[in-house]
């Protein structure tokens, strides 16, 4: 397909050495005085970040983005699904790659794209220059059981041969099917309803389920995480905080933070997960971090 309806940018497609196809998005303002790579979480896609990018633009910031594989309408390839997380970030690293010359990009990511990006900085210290991570994925919050169960859980599920199977109220993992009442990514209606029209217009858009495997795969990422050297993530980085995150553990993201030697941590009161896509009120102090942080790289 070209360029989304509702998203003002260029649409291209990168082709990953498994067959995957990536989607990319490219909003470039008239006279851009840096650039921004903006990753996002999981389930999401180029179009719920139009608004986002529009912030960037009229800051005068270029900005790079692309769907991870088998989200949005980027494919999955044909890598294995226990594989997922190391295959996203040869992704990133692709994705990285086929920038245009240039100074390394700030960067903007969220929950599972900003666990990512850790993970990325860690491998490729200068591979950005300053970074902005909102909710990042650093634990998770596996209610109704506990951590360890949860884990035991995953792989005795993939043991069965029953990996695809979704997590228990996880059939259909896409807003469509969450009524706002309850949802826990957002307290602003609007943009919830927003988010819940492009699926409808694209039903393509709507990520399906999340399975056994990748959970599996996410604790062995963050296993990953945490087992690195501390000194090797000075990448300068601010993590934004949501004081009433129900879907990733943000105790765990401020400890992870204090480890780190170039680390700050805001706390952003009153937030659910989805920062970026939150209430007025709350859109200005983390536009205002935003603002401050990025500033800050000259």
């Amino acid at each position: 397909m070209n360029a989304p309806a509702d998203i003002d940018c260029h649409i291209d497609w990168l082709s990953t050495d498994d067959g995957a196809r990536l989607r990319r998005g490219h909003w470039r303002p008239a006279a851009p005085r840096g650039r921004v790579l903006l990753l996002q979480g999981l389930s999401e896609f180029l179009e719920k970040y139009t608004e986002v990018a529009q912030q960037l633009t009229a800051r005068g910031l270029e900005v790079w983005s692309f769907d991870w594989r088998g989200q949005g309408h980027s494919t999955l390839g044909e890598r294995p699904p226990a594989d997922a997380f190391e295959r996203h970030l040869a992704d990133l690293e692709l994705v990285l790659a086929d920038l245009p010359p240039g100074p390394p990009p700030l960067l903007l990511a969220h929950s599972m794209g900003a666990h990512l990006a850790l993970r990325q900085m860690s491998r490729r210290p200068r591979s950005v220059a300053r970074a902005v991570l909102c909710a990042p994925m650093i634990g998770i919050h596996t209610r109704p059981w506990p951590q360890r169960v949860a884990r035991r859980l995953a792989r005795l599920m993939i043991r069965l041969g029953l990996g695809r199977r979704s997590l228990p109220g996880r059939a259909n993992y896409t807003p469509v099917s969450i009524p706002f009442a309850v949802n826990p990514l957002t307290s602003d209606r609007a943009s919830y309803e927003r988010l819940c029209r492009r699926i409808r217009a694209d039903p393509g858009l709507a990520f399906g389920q999340v399975d056994w495997y990748w959970l599996a795969a996410a604790f062995e990422s963050l296993d990953r995480l945490h087992a690195v050297d501390p000194s090797l993530l000075d990448t300068p980085l601010l993590m934004l905080l949501a004081g009433r995150d129900q879907v990733v553990d943000s105790a765990a993201a401020a400890a992870f933070a204090a480890r780190l030697p170039q680390a700050r941590v805001q706390w952003i009161a009153g937030a659910r997960h989805e920062l970026l896509q939150e209430a007025p009120a709350i859109q200005a102090a983390v536009w205002a971090a935003i603002d401050r942080e990025f500033a800050a790289a000259g």
